[in-house]
This record gives C-alpha cells, structure tokens and sequence, in this order.
C-alpha cells in the first residue's frame, strides 16, 4: 500500500508513524507544501521577534526522520492532485502516484473575504514564508494592524510590539479571543496589552483594506479609518483549488481520515504572549454548565490566575505572569484531582 502525506505541519508525524506501525508492507512518501520539513507553526511569531533561530523548528522533524524513514520530497512545490487518478502533480510536472492519500493541508491558504486583501502589506501568519516576507517588510513598517481571533494573532502582536511598531489588535469581542477565553478573562487580557504600549479596538471588523498597491489604512465596518501600513490575519483557511474534482470540499479532503488523526493530549497546553505575556490555558477556559471558578489576580505584577472545577474535579486554567505554577496546574489537570475544599490553596 502506497500512501501519500500531503503538508507541512507536525501533524503530518504521527500520521506516519500510524501508518508504519501497521506493517512492513506499508510505503509511505511525505509532500512537503513547503519546501521545509515539517514545522510548528505556534512558534513562527517567535521568529519575527528573533527570539528563536530558524534551525530549531524543524528539530522535532529531524528526530523523528531519524528514526522514521518514509520518502520525503521537499524540493517541488504542489501544482494538482487528481483524486480520481491518485496522483499529484508538482509544479515541476514530477507526478507521485499513491494508493492512499492523506492531506494535512495544501501550503497555500486564503484570507478573510476582506476588500483590498491582494494589497502589498496583508499577511497571513501560519507559513514560514509569510514570516519571513513579513521580515523583510517590518523594517519600511510602522503601524502595523492585526485581526486576532487566536494565540497566534496575539503572539504576533506582543513580537512585532517589541520591534518598537505602533501596534492595533482588532478583535470581534469586548475581550480578546472571545471563542477561547471567557469575558472577564479575554478583557484582562485587553487591559495588560494595553498596559504594554498595544491598541485594543474591541467589537470591530475590517471592511475594507485601503491604498494603492501598498497597504494604506483600515476601514472598519463602523465606517473609521485607521492609518496602517501592515495588516496580518491569523484567520485562513486551505486553498483547495488544486484539487482537480471542483466539487470537492475542504470538508470532505482536508480533514484526516478518522483512523489517522494525530493523538491529541488531553487538555494539552496552549501557550501565547512571548514575553510580554507568558500566559497559557488549558481545558476548559469557560464556565461549564453547573461549573465553579476560582481566580487571583495580583494588579501591579499582572499575575493571573483562575480555575475551573466541574463537580469536584479541575476542569481547566488559564495563567497569565506566573510561571512558576503552570507544571502543577498542569499536572493535576490531567490526573483530574478533586479539588473541592483546595481552591484558595491551589491559586
């Protein structure tokens, strides 16, 4: 059996590691969208603030090749895949044949429908080539605007802040990452931006991207107009337009066939701020049905702490500033302790 792995993304290791594990007679190739063998993409805004060396994101991909060993090609780039026919097809007019595929994502991505998106400025930020188109764009920048909806807008806010740019978060919410973190958490979150030189514009929408073929200002559905000369999404989805059946639906492809999804850890970390703010969450970040919540909130330090019990047991955490708690609360949440009577005592 020939299967072929499509993307660029660390969930593409697991899959094959799956897939090897069924038996000798499996043949696997990854196709790489990139270029670049498989990254994590949380730590791209790291590298716009030269926090990290390029090399070390490919380090987890490295080990695992070391001892996995499927055929990769990262020298071409993805032209069509031919559902039909099992094949892809590169730009290079090199075609992989397969008898399995299993496509992670495409390495091309398309932006919010946002008028004016094609303008020289707009990025998204989930590719090492945007970061590093971003980059080279940085230094002619400053004002630079960001549409958040996740940990990843964030982190690329608090990065290119410390490049000493006029920064804008633009959030759909009164708080920041409404879908992810409760109302009183997510305007905290607001607050110690702020507090850290950034522009918050809560409950706003970009309607329209302004300029000529350079990125001139923002125009926001309320009608104002903010100046910028950078705007970067941390909202896209797949392009899929290569696939060679136009009915096909990045439902119906780029999700992972059920039995290779990548395990996922059970309330797995998820860390964001870089260093203007070393915060993470886990589990449940808002009150579940019937739940509790507990918090400590030191003003000064903007140390932040809160938890969320469901019955007797840890549900979920979200930290802002203190470190030194995160492995325990960490810990207690996967064992899922009983934590009735020890609320005060944990925070």
């Amino acid at each position: 059996m020939k299967t072929l792995v499509v993307g660029n993304s660390l969930d593409v290791l697991p899959i094959i590691e799956n897939i090897f594990s069924r038996g000798k007679d499996e043949q696997v190739t990854l196709f790489t969208t990139e270029g670049v063998l498989p990254y994590d993409r949380s730590f791209l805004p790291a590298l716009v603030a030269s926090q990290d060396n390029e090399r070390e994101i490919f380090k987890t991909s490295e080990i695992f090749l070391a001892a996995y060993h499927p055929q990769v090609v990262t020298a071409e780039n993805l032209a069509r895949i031919s559902v039909k026919r099992r094949h892809l097809t590169t730009d290079k007019k090199k075609q992989i044949d397969y008898d399995r595929l299993v496509l992670v994502d495409t390495g091309h991505l398309i932006l919010p429908p946002v008028k004016g998106h094609q303008r020289t400025g707009v990025f998204d930020c989930w590719r090492l080539s945007s970061i590093k188109a971003i980059k080279k764009h940085l230094p002619l920048a400053e004002c630079v605007t960001i549409v958040a909806t996740k940990p990843q807008g964030i982190n690329m806010a608090c990065a290119i802040s410390q490049l000493k740019k006029e920064v804008t978060v633009v959030t759909s919410g009164l708080g920041l990452l409404p879908d992810i973190l409760d109302e009183e958490t997510g305007l905290l979150l607001k607050q110690i931006l702020e507090g850290k030189g950034m522009r918050v514009l809560s409950e706003s929408a970009v309607e329209e991207i302004l300029g000529d073929a350079e990125v001139k200002a923002v125009k926001f559905k309320s009608g104002k107009v903010l100046a910028s000369d950078t705007v970067i999404f941390d909202e896209a989805k797949a392009d899929i337009r290569m696939l060679s059946e136009p009915t096909l639906t990045d439902q119906d492809q780029i999700c992972i066939e059920e039995s290779f999804k990548p395990p996922v850890m059970p309330f797995a970390p998820v860390r964001f701020g870089l260093n203007v703010l070393d915060g993470f969450y886990a589990g449940w970040t808002k009150l579940p049905e019937g739940g509790r919540e507990f918090l400590k909130f030191d003003g000064p330090q903007n140390i932040y702490r809160k938890i969320y019990a469901h019955g007797d047991h840890l549900a979920g955490v979200v930290v802002f500033n203190a470190p030194q708690v995160s492995e325990s609360l960490l810990e207690m949440l996967q064992r899922q302790d009983n934590i009735t009577g020890k609320e005060e005592e944990i925070l």
